[in-house]
């Protein structure tokens, strides 16, 4: 397990981290999500010992590896690897002289093919083991680099956005691929990202990071429909927050007296409404109208924006709607949030 307690760090006058705490277990993927200059790969650097904290403490399976501006365990002792955005290959070496290169010279010959001989089979490179970066693909450079993570036999994997140059098709082979080695090996993985998309696809567990804090920790599902503040809400997903009042499991707003999905994050007040797409049906025995301002196709579903005189939702229908139609709609529950103080 990993924590970082109260950890606050900053570049010159500029802070990056303002008490930030978290907790990481062991043996899953968390996924830390959050905005650009929200201090994500800060974290990651924290972890791996090449950073410490102005104040706070970092530390390891119950060891402090730093505290307070001081770096108590050096990084090359942590058991951490990290995989870069910037791959950074080197172009005169092979695949298997990259994974050799980052072995120390105390591991023994016979210690050290087994360990390529693996990490070359983690990632499904045995066949391009003799080939160079240039002669490679986006998504075997991406093996490449994650296979000279995996040879050193970290016990923490460090994922700083390595996908996001990918196509999707591409990166969503090699999420997959990330979920089998990490239940294969049992590593404990921090993977950092923009993507709800891939924060919802990975992680056992997904952080919310904003301006240097940690907005809200939890599984997936739980994070998507009941998010503690309207960041949250608005960045992991689609909806519209609405105005309302919370008395036990029902909220009053402009749809009437609706469920709240439980338990709610507000305490009873006046609350943040957040509808989600899914819980917005689009049929004529709906009790509300509306008015459809945007029609997309995401694939499966369409997408449809309806409006009325103080109020916008996204719904999902399974047709095609004319844009400027009247439409008859009912919302079937709503999450709610704290509202503004």
């Amino acid at each position: 397990m990993i924590r970082l307690q109260d950890i606050e760090f900053g570049y010159g006058r500029a802070r990056v981290l303002d008490g930030l705490t978290l907790d990481i277990p062991a043996r899953a993927i968390t996924v830390l999500v959050g905005g650009s200059g929200s201090g994500k790969s800060t974290v990651l650097r924290l972890i791996a010992g090449l950073e410490a904290p102005r104040r706070g403490v970092v530390m390891i399976g119950g060891e402090t590896v730093s505290r307070d501006g001081k770096i108590h365990v050096l990084p090359e002792s942590r058991g951490v690897a990290m995989v870069f955005q910037d791959l950074a290959l080197w172009p005169h070496m092979t695949v298997r002289q990259t994974l050799d290169f980052v072995l120390s010279a105390a591991v023994a010959v016979a210690e050290r093919q087994r360990r390529l001989d693996q990490a070359l089979a983690l990632v499904g490179l045995e066949r391009l083991a003799d080939a160079r970066p240039g002669r490679l693909s986006g998504g075997e450079r991406q093996r490449v680099a994650l296979a000279r993570a995996l040879v050193t036999e970290p016990r923490i994997l460090l994922m700083d956005e390595p996908l996001s140059n990918l196509d999707p098709p591409l990166r969503d082979a090699l999420v997959a691929e990330l979920c089998r080695i990490q239940a294969e090996l049992g590593l404990t993985v921090l993977y950092v990202t923009h993507s709800r998309e891939e924060a919802f696809a990975l992680g056992d567990r997904i952080a919310v990071v904003r301006a240097g804090r940690v907005e809200q920790v939890g599984a997936p599902r739980e994070i998507y429909e009941r998010p503690a503040t309207a960041f949250v809400a608005t960045f992991l997903g689609r909806g519209a927050l609405l105005p309302g009042r919370l008395n036990g499991d029902r909220v009053e707003c402009a749809f009437g007296s609706l469920p709240v999905l439980a338990p709610a994050s507000a305490a009873e007040g006046h609350v943040l409404v957040m509808i989600r797409p899914e819980d917005v049906h689009v049929g004529p025995a709906g009790p509300f109208i509306g008015r459809v301002e945007r029609v997309a196709f995401t694939g499966g579903w369409f997408e449809v924006e309806i409006a009325g005189s103080e109020w916008r939702l996204v719904a999902a229908a399974n047709e095609e709607l004319p844009s400027g139609d009247e439409v008859r709609f009912s919302v079937r529950r709503v999450a709610a949030l704290p509202g503004p103080s």
